[in-house]
């Protein structure tokens, strides 16, 4: 996924083959029951990426009201695909 998010970009995985790019905080890769919380905005055509954090990641983002560098820099986003995120969910809940 080195170029730029377009609505049309895809990546592959191992486990799920060629899917749509999602994006979770460090913490939900390998945890499990760390709560799953998730972007509710209505998604942009153009960016229509699923995106997600754990519990944790949520108090720091309340504390700081926004995305900012402290949240961020906690969270510490990566991307994996759609397929994987449905696992994640599905163990963090």
């Amino acid at each position: 996924m080195g170029s730029p998010l377009n609505k049309d970009s895809k990546m592959e995985c191992a486990r799920h083959g060629l899917q749509k790019p999602s994006f979770i905080c460090k913490h939900l890769q390998y945890g499990e029951g760390l709560g799953f919380y998730e972007a509710t905005d209505d998604p942009d055509p153009e960016y229509p990426f699923r995106e997600a954090w754990c519990g944790d990641c949520d108090k720091v983002l309340l504390e700081q009201a926004e995305w900012n560098d402290i949240s961020e820099g906690n969270a510490q986003i990566m991307p994996i695909c759609e397929g994987c995120l449905t696992e994640i969910q599905a163990r963090n809940e």
